[in-house]
This record gives structure tokens, C-alpha cells and sequence, in this order.
């Protein structure tokens, strides 16, 4: 498989055709299933009965929540991933929104 930073691809079905994915689409995929997978730990942590079995899913959703940083670090830092610092009026919009109940 190519480097980092090269086109990726990989194989889709019987047909025999190639599906190409970038460095970006690949890390979005990455990023989904580590969310996805810290949001099923999360149920079993909450869900298990057992006192050693609830530390251990605790133990792994850290371990997920910490790729999942690496990951968006990754995205943020090659650009991937830009995040909009809200304005002062888009924080006093929405402190206006939820003090009112809304």
C-alpha cells in the first residue's frame, strides 16, 4: 500500500474497479469509525454490570479518545480539519438562545 500522503486505493466488489481515496477521505474514515467506536464503548461502560469489566471499557474509550485526537490532530494539521473560532457575537447568539430556553 502507498505512503501516507500518496492516492490511496482500494478494490470495491467482484467488478474488478478501483476505488480511489485520498489521504483526506481515508482519515475521515478513520476519524468516523474511531467516533463510532468511542460512542459503543461508551454504551458498554455504561451498561456492564460487572465493577472490573466497566473499568476495563473505561480503560479502552481513553485508548479510542486518544486516537481520535491523533487523528484530528493529523486532519488539523495538514489542513484537512478547519475549525471556525466563533465570533463574539456567535457565543452571546447561542448564550442567549439556551438562557431563554429555547
Amino acid at each position: 500500500m502507498a505512503q501516507m500522503g500518496q492516492q490511496q486505493t482500494t478494490q470495491s466488489g467482484m467488478s474488478g474497479q478501483g476505488v480511489s481515496l485520498s489521504e483526506r477521505e481515508l482519515l475521515q474514515i478513520a476519524l468516523n469509525e474511531a467516533k463510532l467506536t468511542a460512542s459503543a464503548v461508551n454504551t458498554f461502560a455504561l451498561e456492564s454490570s460487572s465493577d472490573t469489566l466497566r473499568r476495563d471499557y473505561l480503560t479502552i474509550l481513553g485508548d479510542v479518545h486518544n486516537q481520535e485526537k491523533q487523528i484530528y490532530d493529523l486532519m488539523q494539521q495538514k489542513g484537512y480539519y478547519n475549525v471556525k473560532n466563533a465570533s463574539p457575537q456567535d457565543i452571546a447568539q447561542v448564550q442567549s438562545k439556551f438562557s431563554q430556553g429555547q
